[in-house]
């Protein structure tokens, strides 16, 4: 328990630099964002400033999730520290350690920028001028009646997605050898997926939706708009074990 303990801490202390760096950053360009970008807009919920200053991150959240995390994972593997790790801690234990470590600086790169900024735009900025247009919006009566738990449930479920988008990353990172495909694949990944189920008429199952559901007209969001995208990166990331591990017979250590 305590070897356990110990190599967590030693984990952890390897990203805690860049999580706590980018973290901040993000946060406040959350922000800033939230309470200026949606002057040029008629909204009626001050929640809809939030949606309006974070839509960018919707698209950039997959290089978010893996560029502050997986590097290390890379390098660790190109410098053979993976091989001075084998005789005090099975491949495998290490491993899970690390991507546990991972798991949870990607949902703090996620979550907590976007529950801050949602923070911020219902409770710090000026109040939104409201309307008295029609109203539509997903999961319309928890966004307007309790914009706090929705902000904040969101911003949960937007991490979660953080840490399979991050999964993905870690794979290629565990047997890719380019560091530019290793952080960039993801994101590659998601814009694929995006254009290939808009061609096939699918857009409500894209994994963009699942992340933020305001990305596509309310009525066509359902519990599978939430479901899908996700078993879909699951399926990738398995196959990619597969293929990378079986196939290529790519190791993660180079003995």
């Amino acid at each position: 328990m305590n070897e356990m303990s110990n190599l967590i801490k030693l984990e952890s202390r390897k990203i805690l630099r860049p999580v706590i760096f980018t973290t901040v950053i993000l946060t406040a360009a959350m922000c800033v964002l939230s309470c200026t970008l949606y002057k040029n807009y008629t909204l009626q919920y001050d929640l809809e400033a939030w949606e309006v200053g974070t839509e960018l991150f919707s698209l950039l959240y997959p290089l978010i999730a893996v560029v502050p995390l997986c590097w290390n994972l890379y390098y660790e593997r190109k410098n053979n520290f993976l091989l001075y790790v084998l005789p005090r801690v099975p491949i495998k234990k290490y491993l899970t350690v690390k991507w546990c470590v991972y798991a949870l600086g990607a949902f703090c790169l996620i979550a907590i920028p976007y529950m801050l900024s949602a923070v911020f735009a219902i409770y710090v900025k000026a109040p939104v001028v409201a309307f008295s247009n029609p109203f539509d919006h997903v999961f319309q009566k928890a966004f307007t009646q309790m914009p706090l738990l929705y902000g904040v449930i969101l911003s949960c479920w937007k991490g979660i997605l953080s840490i399979l988008m991050m999964t993905l990353g870690f794979v290629l990172a565990m047997y890719g050898r380019n560091i530019f495909v290793i952080l960039t694949g993801p994101f590659v990944y998601s814009i694929l997926e995006n254009y290939i189920l808009s061609i096939l008429r699918l857009e409500q199952y894209r994994l963009v939706v699942a992340f933020d559901p305001t990305s596509i007209s309310d009525d066509a969001v359902s519990v599978m708009s939430f479901l899908v995208g996700p078993a879909i990166l699951i399926i990738v990331i398995l196959l990619s074990v597969f293929f990378l591990s079986k196939v290529r017979k790519n190791a993660v250590v180079n003995i």
